[in-house]
């Protein structure tokens, strides 16, 4: 770990260095998590995966930010769910509309449709996850 002193200012790898780790210190009241869902463990990436931030008080989200994966060619925020999430007490029927708000415009593909609903599965699982407070 860098010394603080250090930690303020730009660094320059010396030749045979590597950057073997970066700590960036948890955003204070906010909840994160993601969720994978995968055809099998030996695949090297999921069929789709959300993560969820909230920034919470008590149970009610104030702000919540909602991204998912693995269902276009970058990574898709959902302003929907996370509208749908904000200023509500997150629980299973929250997470679920949450969910639903996130794929309400999605356009699958011919081959791809069930992606769909491993998205809406995956958001509504990372939303309960973070708000459960389980480590991502």
């Amino acid at each position: 770990m860098i010394p603080k002193s250090e930690s303020e200012r730009e660094h320059d790898l010396r030749p045979n260095e590597i950057v073997t780790e970066v700590v960036i210190p948890p955003a204070s009241g906010t909840k994160a998590a993601h969720y994978e869902i995968r055809q099998k463990e030996a695949f090297d990436w999921p069929l789709a995966v959300a993560a969820v931030t909230l920034k919470m008080s008590g149970s009610t989200g104030q702000s919540a930010r909602v991204v998912m994966g693995y269902v276009a060619p970058v990574p898709w925020p959902s302003p929907e769910a996370e509208q749908a999430l904000t200023g509500q007490s997150i629980n299973e029927r929250t997470a679920q509309e949450a969910a639903e708000a996130a794929v309400k415009n999605a356009k699958p593909l011919s081959h791809n449709a069930y992606k769909v609903q491993l998205a809406r599965v995956a958001v509504k699982r990372a939303i309960l996850k973070a708000a459960s407070g389980v480590a991502a």
